[in-house]
Parts: C-alpha cells; structure tokens; sequence
C-alpha cells in the first residue's frame, strides 16, 4: 500500500506553492462564508467585547470579558451570527451570565468551532459589538523516529524485530494540509493513546504517553515482526480547567517492517505514482452561500429526535447536541489511509492526509450512528464534497445512506436505503433502495455541484412509503412493500474505495445530522415514483 511518494516533500517549488493553495483556499472560504451582519445596533461609548487566550480549538475555556454599553445589573444573552446570506443572530440556549453595576461583564464559554462565526453579549436593548470567531483545528501527526517530519501521510521504515520509537507532534506545520491547524495551542500533560490496527473497525491500544510542554509525545520501545503494522494516536479528551475539548485522532501510518516489506512499498509507490490522476479543470475551492431549504422546516418535522451540530469541542463518541432521543455516538471504519474527524463545526470524511493531487488515495472510510436507531422516521443531513484536486481516475462512492444498526459496520448489508450518491463535479444527486432481491433507483439535478454547494438531502421512511428530498423538495417516492426495511436502521456517511487501488482524493463535508419522528408534521409522497428492478451486485 502506498501514502505519499518521498521525493515531492523536497520539491522547494512544490512546498511553495501548496503553500499558496493552502492560504488561498482558506481566503476564498472565508469570502464566501462571512458576511458582516446587517442592522447592527448603535453601541454606547463602553461597548466592547474581547476574549482571550487569541488561539483557540472547539471547546477550549475562553474568557469572555467586555461591556454592554450602559450602565445596570441585567442578565445576558450570548448570541451567534452564522455570516450567510439570510443568517440572523440567534440566542445560546442555557446560557447564564450578569451584568456588573457599570454594565461590564467576565464569564467563561467554550470556544466555537467553527470559522467565520460572529459572537455578540446582549444585555436587553444593549449589545456588545460581535466578535469574529476563527477556531483551529485540532489536528497531529506520526512519524518513525529518526525520519523526518511526517506531514503528508509518508510511511515508516524500520528493521524487523529491532526497537523503534513513533514520534507525535499535536502542533504541527501544516503547510501540506490547512492553515486551520497551524500554531495549535499545546496542552501539556494531555493522554495520548498509540493504537495499532486489526481491522477497518478495530484498533488496539499499544501504549500511552502524555503530550509535553513543546506538544510532542513519544512511544519508545516499539517491535514488529517483518510485514507491514499500520498505527495512529488518539489524543484523548481534555476537560481540565474549564476545557471541553473532545478526542481526535490521527491519519494511519504504515511502518514497513523488514527489507522484504520495504521492497513492496517501493514497487507500490511507483505502481501509484505512474496511475496517479491530474488535477481537474474545476477550481478545488468551494463556497456554501446561502443555506438551502430542508425538508425538516417544509413539512414541519419537528421537534427532532437527534441533532449533531458539532459547534463546539464534540468528539466522535460525543452525544447529540439536542433533541427529544439526544443519545447515540459516531462509529468510525477506515481500511485505508482515510480519517473521520470534526473540522470547523462538521463532520468530515477525508481520503488522504494530503489536500493534492497525487498518489495515497486508497480504501474505504465510514462514519456510523450507532444507538438511535429506528424503523421509521425522517434522517436529514447536509452533504458537501471539499477538495477533489484529481480527476481522471476511480471516484469514491461518496453516499449518505441508511442500514440495518444490527449489521452497521458492514459496507454492503442485505437492506439499505440510499439518501444520496453525489459526485464532485455533477449536479446529479442518485438515491434509491434495495432488497435482498430488489433496487429502486432515482436521481435529481441540484441548483450547483456538490464542491459549490452544501445539499441538505433527507428521506422519509413510514409504514406505507418511502419518500427523498433534495433542498427540501421530495423528488422521488416508493410504496412497494418490499422496499421497506422494516427493522430498525441507522444513518452512515460513507467513502467506499475498490480496496488498495488507488482512487482520486476526496473529502466528504457534512454540517450537521439530525433525526426525526414520523408522527409530527406533514408526511409526503413523491409525484416521480421509483421503478421496481432485480438487484445485481452489492
């Protein structure tokens, strides 16, 4: 299997310009998601808004100290302005704070974790100006000691059954990746667990270690038979003093093991390099505009059952930020050289470590709700692709989809219903069902790619129909009785490679998750009915 080729790492020119790439991208999103909001009220003289410390990740403890502009004891009001197109400032729900005598305030609230995000104080009539918020991204990355930095996802060389040390860095310069994770904060002492892979849905814990005050750690003392051991590190939650920053994890590393595994790996790395695809002719850059309609608000389903918003410092195996049924986590797989992880307030499916074209795109990654299943219901969610610097080559299947729970981990059960299939440079968004015995397949045309634009797609799943909506219009129904699952199912994002073959770099972007009931609101039934057809393959 192969990461990354070693010799495009020392390419000065190279360097130069993802260097480019990288802050351009980070320009263009944040052009095409702020705006400054409208109707700003006048402020008093005192009015002001700071917070510190300057650099921060999702759930980090902020100060938020600041005036509201008028003197008098009254209770506050947090409030966000998401910079969209149609955005309006909306109130934190369940938070307390008060107004000092002069109208001066301190308190502490865990950082967003989002880009682009406005925060204002609101004390009655009286508000602070808003702040820009502008969260890092919690990111870290592996490498053999003795080899250099390992930025891109390159593997480890090292002799069979002779001691080596994997080094972690939790602040590191990723010029190869995203200026959002460069100059992390570090938090000395926080527990690092090394994990060892068994499976797309299993890692064993190796050892652990504690990030010191220069945010490295260090496993020493590692061996392994010849073959190939691939590895990543998990940095464990850290709620001390205030903090409610969840776990994230690493991309994997392959540590090959021996001469013989060596040899593969070099016969692997140019296998991939002579495959690898060119950059498309559509720009890699994306933008959301405004938020599309959802079909949630159309028909009126809620209250929700479950919603994963990911606005602050929420982990994997965090719960809903709210709902009715606020239970259930994420269960990740990955096979390949994939992560699942939360970026700037959203869940994301990467292929690679490396945002670019080139070789190290290969096997599948999924992300799976697991402990809020249900046979019928509404599961609503926004899908975006980010990247897609190759073409040319295999795409990944990038779906939202549902599954059985009992067989959830499976990449292909006996009963599914796909919410969308969408690919980065079509407007075409495929849906549809299957059976042991049948398929039904549909397909839209959306207003703008998926690299352009945030979907908000959805299905219905009742006793007598299944329906699909695509920006909160339904564009496809069924009332077979065989399409109905008619066993509990759960949601899953999926990225689904042909096993080592390499595939061109994807990334897959979702805002937020939710689930709902099938007995509020308005149910629907499609005018475009899906046609019934044998199934073939998986």
């Amino acid at each position: 299997m192969l990461s990354f080729s070693r010799d495009r790492s020392h390419d000065p020119s190279q360097r130069r310009v993802l260097v480019v790439l990288a802050s351009l991208f980070l320009v263009v999103a944040s052009l095409a998601l702020v705006t400054v909001p409208s109707g700003q009220p006048a402020y008093g003289a005192s009015a002001a808004l700071s917070v510190s410390p300057s650099t921060y990740v999702g759930g980090q403890r902020l100060t938020w100290t600041g005036n509201v502009g008028a003197p008098g004891v009254r209770s506050l009001a947090l409030q966000f302005h998401m910079g969209r197109p149609g955005d309006r400032w909306t109130t934190v729900a369940g938070f307390d704070a008060r107004t000092r005598a002069d109208g001066s305030f301190s308190f502490s609230y865990p950082a967003p974790g989002m880009f682009n995000i406005r925060y204002r104080v609101k004390a009655g009539s009286h508000v602070s100006p808003s702040r820009l918020f502008l969260a890092k991204t919690q990111d870290l990355t592996l490498r053999v000691a003795g080899q250099r930095d390992n930025n891109t996802g390159e593997p480890g060389l090292v002799p069979a059954d002779r001691p080596f040390d994997i080094v972690v860095d939790t602040t590191p310069d990723n010029i190869f990746r995203s200026p959002s994770s460069q100059g992390l904060p570090v938090f000395a002492g926080r527990t690092l667990t090394l994990q060892r892979r068994v499976d797309g849905d299993t890692w064993r814990a190796v050892a652990r270690t504690e990030v010191g005050d220069d945010g490295l750690g260090r496993f020493s003392g590692l061996t392994e038979q010849a073959g190939v051991a691939v590895f990543r590190v998990r940095e464990e939650d850290y709620r001390q003093d205030g903090n409610e920053i969840g776990w994230t994890q690493s991309f994997p590393l392959w540590v090959y093991v021996g001469s013989d595994a060596w040899d593969r790996y070099e016969q692997q790395r140019r296998e991939a390099l002579a495959t690898a695809s060119s950059p498309p002719r559509d720009s890699a850059a994306f933008g959301s505009g405004a938020p599309t309609p959802t079909a949630s608000e159309r028909y009126g389903w809620y209250p929700l059952y479950w919603d994963f918003a990911w606005e602050h410092g929420q982990s994997l195996t965090g719960g809903p930020a709210r709902g009715t049924r606020p239970r259930g986590h994420w269960v990740d797989y990955v096979d390949g050289a994939g992560r699942v992880s939360k970026q700037n307030g959203q869940l994301t499916l990467d292929s690679k470590r490396f945002y670019g074209a080139g070789p190290g795109d290969f096997g599948s990654t999924r992300a799976t709700l697991t402990g809020n299943a249900a046979a019928q219901g509404r599961w609503e969610a926004r899908m975006r692709i980010r990247g897609a610097y190759e073409t040319g080559g295999r795409a990944y299947g990038v779906r939202a989809e549902l599954v059985p729970e009992r067989t959830s981990g499976r990449a292909c059960s006996s009963h599914t219903i796909e919410i969308a299939s969408i690919s980065p440079f079509s407007r075409r968004v495929r849906f549809g069902a299957r059976s042991a015995k049948y398929r039904w397949s549909g397909a839209a045309t959306a207003s703008a790619t998926p690299l352009h634009s945030a979907y908000a797609v959805a299905v219905e799943v009742s006793k007598s129909h299944l329906t699909w909506f695509l920006d909160g219009k339904p564009v496809g129904s069924v009332s077979d009785p065989a399409a109905f699952p008619g066993v509990p199912m759960t949601l899953r994002l999926t990225l689904t490679g042909a096993g080592q073959q390499e595939m061109n770099q994807v990334s897959l972007v979702s805002d937020w998750q939710r689930g709902f009931p099938i007995t509020s609101g308005r149910q629907t039934v499609s005018r475009d009915k899906l046609k019934r057809h044998p199934a073939t393959g998986c």
